[in-house]
């Protein structure tokens, strides 16, 4: 699947494996509480990451948080909605700026002509800044590099890994080409609906008897908004604590920001949360502490060893990076398993950014 360390640098660089699965996927539902559903659409579906979507079934109303990356998934949970209840959506959270969180606005907004889209203030001026070519240009490159690599592999019969080019690899190759360039043009075009109503820290909401307690964070974005809903436990966290797809293993990723400390200090805050599960922006859900526990030492491990090299007199990025214990921090993730083989760069990249936030902005 097209995975990288950021969300920007994934649809920058050369898929590693085929996009697209040679069977149709499907989203998956799970009840969380009476009345709240789960709903994951897999990275071979929305293309970018296994992005979530809550539904919360109220007493006379829906709330949804989050609305997918492509139009024709939003329809598929729009769809299940439906089966659930005849109910309409009223609110629609988007949790931050990132496309594969709030691409199906539209749809959501054509079949409930009276919804009210809420954000905070900061994510909708970062979705205001962002014309639809924003990501559709990096996956134009995405294409252009991948079938550069193809034409490479036809001339050598190797891949870029040096394994052989066999008919069925040209075959998922030039698909894969295809269907990303297909996918390119969906993305120049969709439309962007924004919030219509935004907050800036803390925003309290009833319907009928269910109280909704939204709170902005930091985390793979600034200006984030997670969803605490108190009587029920539940926290949904958009990519203020992301998994990996198959719940296993340490974050897939980092941030685009250098707002290191910050995110440690959100983390921190919705661990004090009475909560029992936990929904993360991708991956499955939590049923206590302990992953986001892990993800808190996770990045306290990091920062406190980026922070002391410095202060040793180490200097420039690469040397700092290269002072933080890796294995030590994966290990606690699968203890008894081989570490994750993207886990050292997963880590380098957050080290770069503790040191972009640690000088004010510097990279070097």
């Amino acid at each position: 699947m097209m995975r990288a360390m950021v969300l920007l640098s994934m649809m920058l660089s050369l898929p590693a494996a085929p996009l697209f699965s040679q069977t149709t996927p499907e989203i998956s539902k799970e009840l969380l509480a009476e009345g709240i559903y789960l709903f994951r659409a897999p990275s071979a579906l929305d293309i970018w990451t296994a992005t979530n979507v809550v539904v919360v079934v109220n007493e006379r109303d829906v709330t949804v948080f989050d609305s997918f990356t492509r139009a024709g998934t939003a329809r598929m949970v729009i769809a299940e909605i439906r089966k659930i209840t005849d109910k309409p959506v009223r609110i629609l959270v988007n949790s931050h700026w990132h496309q594969d969180h709030w691409s199906g606005n539209n749809e959501f907004l054509k079949a409930w002509p009276d919804l009210q889209i809420i954000a905070t203030t900061g994510t909708r001026d970062y979705m205001k800044r962002m014309p639809g070519g924003f990501f559709a240009g990096g996956l134009a490159r995405s294409v252009a590099n991948s079938r550069a690599a193809l034409d490479s592999a036809l001339k050598t019969g190797k891949l870029s890994d040096g394994s052989a080019l066999t008919p069925a690899a040209r075959q998922i190759q030039e698909k894969d080409i295809e269907e990303t360039a297909s996918f390119e043009s969906e993305v120049r075009a969709l439309p962007r609906i924004l919030p219509s109503m935004a907050f800036r820290d803390t925003l309290i909401f009833w319907s009928g008897g269910r109280e909704f307690r939204l709170m902005s964070a930091t985390g793979d974005a600034t200006a984030s908004a997670v969803m605490f809903l108190p009587a029920e436990k539940i926290l949904v966290t958009g990519d203020v604590l992301v998994a990996q797809e198959s719940g296993e293993g340490p974050p897939p990723w980092t941030t685009n920001s250098y707002a290191i400390t910050p995110w440690l200090e959100s983390l921190r805050r919705m661990e004090a949360l009475d909560v029992t599960t936990i929904v993360p922006g991708q991956g499955k859900a939590f049923h206590d502490k302990e992953y986001l526990r892990l993800t808190i030492d996770l990045f306290a491990g990091v920062i406190d060893q980026v922070h002391a090299a410095l202060e040793r007199g180490v200097v420039g990025v690469d040397a700092v990076i290269a002072a933080v214990d890796v294995d030590t921090l994966g290990r606690r993730y699968q203890p008894n398993a081989p570490l994750n083989p993207n886990f050292k760069q997963w880590v380098a990249a957050l080290a770069r950014r503790v040191y972009q936030e640690s000088l004010d902005g510097v990279a070097r």
